[in-house]
């Protein structure tokens, strides 16, 4: 028998198989032909009849023949029928069982697309505020550099006028210590005509009032006046009396 036929016996432990172009029965668990098979009455199962059970005419074995093979094709029919059918419910009971597992999947899938892309608008929007703030720095990054270059022109100008106006000064303060010298020397000066005045009119009203013999010895002749304090002279002439 053919290796299809052993490995059904395998999976189903069905006993017998025929071959067709023979019509001839295996028997896997005697491993040999069955040439004959008739039902017994007590259990109804397919059992081989022994060579002595007596001559039997030949209709009548060619009938019991046709109804053990008849009997043996609709049991193994049968018993293939229930095989695929169970193996068919075993299928079909697998696969919706893994259909029902990727209708889970797909649903477990469906939210997590639906998640993401609520997060993807998400992100989109945070996106587009960036942006915008992104425009407003880069605005406020461009006035403040703009404003930075006119400050640094400005210091700029302001250092070189710093500088010039610091020479200007030095200029002035220049003029300004040889003014004050100037008008120092020139208050020692008056300081010194003024002492002289003063020492003058001193000397003056000295003589007024002084007697009128001594006047007129001042106004005939030479008057030395001696001051202790001032250390000084004066001798006027005539000439310088009759001017004054």
């Amino acid at each position: 028998m053919g290796g299809h036929a052993h490995n059904h016996f395998v999976e189903t432990q069905h006993t017998f198989a025929m071959q067709l172009g023979t019509k001839r029965v295996w028997d896997y668990i005697g491993d040999n032909y069955v040439h004959r098979l008739v039902q017994n009455k007590e259990d109804g199962k397919l059992v081989e009849v022994s060579g002595n059970t007596g001559i039997v005419g030949a209709d009548e074995k060619i009938d019991s023949l046709q109804l053990e093979y008849t009997y043996l094709l609709t049991s193994q029919l049968e018993s293939q029928r229930l095989f695929f059918e169970e193996k068919v419910a075993r299928v079909e009971k697998e696969a919706n069982e893994q259909l029902m597992v990727m209708e889970s999947r797909c649903r477990g899938l469906v939210s997590a697309k639906e998640q993401l892309e609520e997060q993807v608008s998400e992100l989109e929007r945070e996106k587009k505020a960036n942006d915008k703030k992104l425009q407003q720095l880069q605005a406020k990054v461009a006035k403040l550099t703009s404003d930075l270059k006119e400050e640094k022109e400005l210091n700029k100008c302001l250092s070189e006028n710093q500088k010039l106006w610091k020479d200007r000064v030095g200029v002035l303060e220049k003029k300004i210590d040889v003014t004050i010298q100037q008008k120092e020397q020139e208050m020692k000066e008056l300081q010194e005509q003024v002492r002289d005045l003063m020492f003058y009119l001193e000397t003056q009203k000295k003589i007024a009032d002084s007697p009128e013999d001594t006047r007129q010895e001042i106004q005939e002749g030479h008057l030395v006046v001696t001051q202790g304090a001032v250390g000084s002279s004066v001798t006027p002439s005539r000439k310088q009396r009759k001017k004054k």
